[in-house]
């Protein structure tokens, strides 16, 4: 991957943005790929040499060598950024690098950073899974795991919006934490299974043979069915579907119609460093976001 600088940032801000693949091996999966789509995961291991991506797109990845930092001073029973992997039957290795684990109370600790948003919607499934994925692996090398914790740094926090909602969150770091059971490490073997044969599956395939991402997976909204009246810009009622939308714009009379927004897939150009490569992204995202 070649990283540009068009924002002229320092060259030590570049360096420490810059970054090699998660495993290099076609036969390796590290916890957080399983979490991406198998399309995106494939394309991103095939085409890596060819992928550009701006520093300052990269700036909070600076964010995690600050944490490194934070991790030395933990304490004499924890140990910190140690890679585990676990070995599967169909010749794949699972691996993951743990920031903090601490032996005596068995907690697993992830720093992230994150938007206001994630935790004013409740949207944590995905470090759930992160959770329980790095359990599993700890369990696999012989380890206790009790609790996953996630520290959370929020980017665009607001000490004057938290100052005045009560429902904002009140503190720019916020914790979010879980117990784990057995039940979740028997979740985690079944993801990770499903996952690898899916990569498997699909690995040798050509690039526009892989099935797209799902619309979880690309951060996709639902499609929505307004019901629009001449000369205003904004819309009378939302359906999820056109049946009812079309039903309330003849109950509204002349001058009502229906408009459809198709759903937006927002991690497709903005987050996702082998959209290019993507047919899915360049016969309906590209488009879509053109027409935006």
């Amino acid at each position: 991957m070649t990283i540009t600088n068009n924002q002229n940032l320092p060259e030590g801000i570049v360096r420490a943005v810059s970054t090699e693949p998660h495993n290099k091996s076609d036969r390796e999966l590290s916890a957080t790929q399983l979490l991406k789509g198998t399309k995106e995961t494939i394309l991103e291991r095939k085409h890596w040499d060819d992928l550009t991506d701006d520093a300052a797109n990269r700036i909070w990845a600076v964010f995690g060598t600050a944490v490194h930092s934070v991790l030395e001073t933990e304490g004499d029973n924890d140990f910190t950024e140690c890679q585990f992997e676990v070995p599967m039957d169909n010749g794949l290795k699972i691996t993951g690098k743990i920031d903090n684990y601490n032996m005596k109370t068995g907690t697993i600790t992830d720093y992230k950073t994150a938007s206001v948003y994630k935790i004013l919607v409740g949207d944590f499934e995905d470090w759930r899974m992160q959770g329980i994925i790095y359990a599993w692996l700890l369990a696999n090398n012989g380890f206790e795991v009790s609790k996953a914790r996630f520290i959370a740094i929020l980017k665009d926090h607001s000490k004057s919006k938290a100052k005045f909602d009560s429902s904002y969150p009140q503190s720019p770091v916020v914790i979010y934490e879980f117990p784990i059971t057995m039940a979740d490490l028997a979740e985690a073997k079944n993801y990770i299974e499903a996952r690898l044969d899916n990569y498997v599956k699909y690995l040798s395939k050509p690039d526009d043979e892989i099935p797209p991402c799902t619309d979880k997976e690309r951060w996709a909204s639902e499609t929505v069915f307004a019901v629009m009246k001449n000369g205003n810009k904004r819309a009378v009622k939302n359906f999820n579907n056109a049946i009812e939308a079309n039903q309330m714009a003849a109950e509204k009379g002349a001058g009502h119609y229906v408009q459809e927004r198709p759903g937006v897939s927002r991690k497709c150009a903005d987050y996702c460093l082998c959209c290019n490569y993507c047919n899915f992204y360049n016969s309906f995202v590209k488009n879509q976001t053109s027409e935006e």
